[in-house]
């Protein structure tokens, strides 16, 4: 019954990370990873509920949005326009692209950084229908593996208990810092993108730039248009 309880909060806690990316909601799947040690089905519940919970949030977040901007430009083209401008805009064009080109390949990058999957979320609300309930279905998975092997692992190491819940929230505080870091790079070997205080650079620039069907023509062209 505990872990039932358990697992209803951390499922809300989840999904509600999507509206709420202050959340720790990765640390809390890490750190209930550690607890259940040593029972494979509780490890595997615990793995699909987290999947569930992070499919159930993006796609809810995204229809959310679709919706807000159909609304929007219903009502004035210049509506959704006028809610980002600047530096902003020029990003969610070069995300909104990056989508369009390589949908499951920024899903990968954008779900691992801070306030990523948000951002995909309204970036792909302004595009002409994405496969994101495929989208959404592989950030998930992808995440939840990622988060509950990681616990286990920490588990396996400092053993189970609370030892392993200090283990995951340091852990987690790191990766947190290495990823700002990894972003805070991208800006600076690569000036001509546009910066921003967000994860919201690397999601669009590390798929764009990866990609190997661009020709040095193509990619001015995409910045001519972004600018």
């Amino acid at each position: 019954m505990v872990f039932f309880w358990a697992m209803l909060i951390l499922i809300g806690m989840v999904v509600a990370d999507f509206f709420v990316p202050m959340l720790p909601s990765a640390t809390l799947v890490t750190a209930a990873a550690g607890l259940v040690f040593g029972n494979p089905l509780l490890i595997g519940v615990l793995l699909v509920g987290a999947a569930v919970a992070s499919w159930l949030g993006e796609f809810l977040g995204y229809r959310l949005f679709r919706t807000l901007r159909t609304g929007l430009a219903r009502r004035s083209p210049r509506a959704v326009r006028g809610l980002v401008t600047g530096t902003v805009a020029k990003l969610e064009t070069l995300l909104q692209r990056t989508i369009s080109d390589h949908p499951y390949r920024t899903t990968m990058v954008a779900r691992f950084l801070p306030a990523g999957r948000t951002a995909l979320a309204w970036a792909a609300a302004g595009t002409a229908k994405p496969p994101y309930a495929r989208m959404a279905a592989l950030g998930g998975v992808l995440w939840a593996v990622y988060s509950v092997s990681l616990g286990l692992v920490i588990a396996w190491i400092a053993g189970p208990g609370l030892q392993s819940l200090v283990g995951s929230v340091v852990t987690m505080a790191a990766v947190g810092l290495f990823l700002g870091w990894l972003a805070r790079r991208w800006q600076r070997t690569h000036p001509d993108l546009p910066v921003a205080d967000t994860g919201l650079t690397a999601v669009a620039a590390l798929p764009a730039l990866s990609s190997t069907d661009d020709t040095p023509d193509d990619a001015s062209g995409t910045a001519a248009r972004a600018a």
